[in-house]
């Protein structure tokens, strides 16, 4: 799923209202994991928050509804991709399949050993985990499981969304418009327009220093 300027949709993905002014600017659709393929995530960035629909499981197979969640884009602090091996679950599935053997074998205990090495094959066949991860401006990271064959897909969907927060997020405004503040005709004008940026956190204070002595300068 790709939005384009020319063609925006009037909700977000589970029939979310979109708010006034509020523009899609990046989606995508991903299987939920390699095992869970027939289930799905969806993620669309607009110019206010990322919204992301994802299915509840039971082990990660069996869907129990779904759940929606938004992120405003000043708290987005980054987002990427990410590969790891979950070598927990791959000794839980080994564990699983001799035990699960062993039920099988037992009379009566068969169907609870069939259970076991289901869910034993599917630890083990999911253990190299990809998931998209947003990191918050509290240096949390909030992470959203996605098959390992889309892989090339998270990488470029999480640079796009990289690039749009930083052009859209106000703190990216703010630094734009320091430019044009430094280049004001009215020195105390430009100060006072500086002083306000630093005074709503929207500039650090190195920012703040470097610019006040570029438009001091010039009296």
């Amino acid at each position: 799923m790709s939005f384009q300027a020319a063609n925006q949709p009037a909700t977000l993905p589970g029939g979310a209202p979109l708010a006034p002014g509020e523009v899609p600017l990046v989606g995508d659709t991903f299987r939920f994991s390699t095992i869970a393929f027939y289930l799905h995530t969806e993620l669309v960035l607009t110019n206010r928050r990322l919204y992301a629909v994802r299915p509840n499981t039971i082990f990660g197979l069996i869907p129990v509804g779904t759940g929606h969640s938004n992120y405003p884009v000043e708290n987005i602090a980054g987002v990427s991709a990410g590969t790891r091996f979950d070598v927990l679950g791959v000794i839980l599935g080994v564990l699983a399949v001799l035990v699960g053997l062993a039920a099988v074998a037992i009379p009566g205990a068969a169907p609870l050993g069939v259970l076991l090495l289901i869910l034993a094959v599917a630890a083990i066949a999911g253990a190299p985990k990809q998931a998209i991860e947003v990191m918050n401006s509290g240096g949390g990271v909030i992470r959203f499981p996605v098959s390992v064959f889309e892989r090339g897909r998270t990488f470029e969907f999480a640079n796009r969304v990289s690039e749009a927060v930083a052009r859209t997020s106000p703190r990216a405004a703010a630094t734009a418009s320091i430019a044009p503040i430094a280049s004001d005709g009215d020195p105390a004008s430009a100060l006072r327009r500086l002083e306000g940026l630093r005074d709503q956190g929207l500039i650090t204070e190195p920012e703040y220093a470097a610019k006040r002595a570029e438009i001091l300068a010039r009296l």
